[in-house]
């Protein structure tokens, strides 16, 4: 019961504390929007409009996944053979077939698995906000989905490494379209992920338990 009390009440933003989330400093008597004084970064004890800013950004990075994963990536022109059209499964389908396993695998996880898993953990995150157990699990997932999340654009330097290396000598290779959506769809889960604020999971927890104890 005292510990239902205490995480009723107390919490950083009812003591007057905010936490600057760029350089990790807690301040007090602080108020929306002031600079850090250590980082000049603009400080809220919650992200404003974090959910409707997380939703737009998520719902515009699924609806270019489609694209991202069905157009192709590059167009490869070799001497005296037809130009090859690859998308990102097709191109993980040639490294594994000629004997490039461990690097089809990581491409196969940093494209492919790794941005449907950050979206499907957003979408889990946005359609339960109102946790009726402590959101432990929800805080690990979202630290692990905004780790992984830098490792997506993998894909893209690839591509730019292979055009880079190989043009201009026996063949050349053009990026498509695909890979401007993959690359988009990258940097919308990573702007949905840096606006989605953990601490509302957590609010609303709170006044479930207070609720709870009325």
């Amino acid at each position: 019961m005292t510990h239902r009390h205490n995480l009723t009440l107390e919490t950083a933003r009812n003591q007057g504390l905010c936490h600057c989330l760029k350089c990790g400093v807690v301040l007090e008597d602080v108020l929306e929007a002031d600079n850090c004084s250590r980082c000049r970064a603009a400080l809220y004890s919650r992200k404003p409009r974090s959910l409707q800013k997380t939703w737009v950004y998520l719902i515009t990075a699924i609806l270019l996944f489609f694209p991202a994963n069905l157009l192709p990536i590059t167009y490869t022109n070799s001497l005296g053979q037809p130009t090859q059209v690859d998308t990102i499964l097709s191109s993980i389908l040639f490294l594994w077939h000629h004997g490039s396993y461990v690097v089809a695998a990581i491409i196969f996880l940093a494209s492919i698995v790794t941005p449907f898993f950050k979206i499907a953990v957003l979408l889990y995150l946005l359609t339960h906000q109102s946790p009726r157990k402590a959101p432990v699990l929800q805080t690990k997932l979202y630290k692990f989905i905004h780790f992984v999340g830098r490792w997506s654009m993998i894909d893209v330097f690839v591509v730019a490494l292979l055009g880079a290396l190989v043009q201009g000598n026996f063949a050349t290779i053009t990026p498509g379209t695909g890979i401007f959506a993959f690359a988009a769809v990258v940097m919308l889960t990573m702007f949905a992920t840096e606006h989605f604020d953990t601490r509302l999971l957590w609010d609303n927890y709170r006044e479930h338990l207070c609720k709870k104890q009325k």
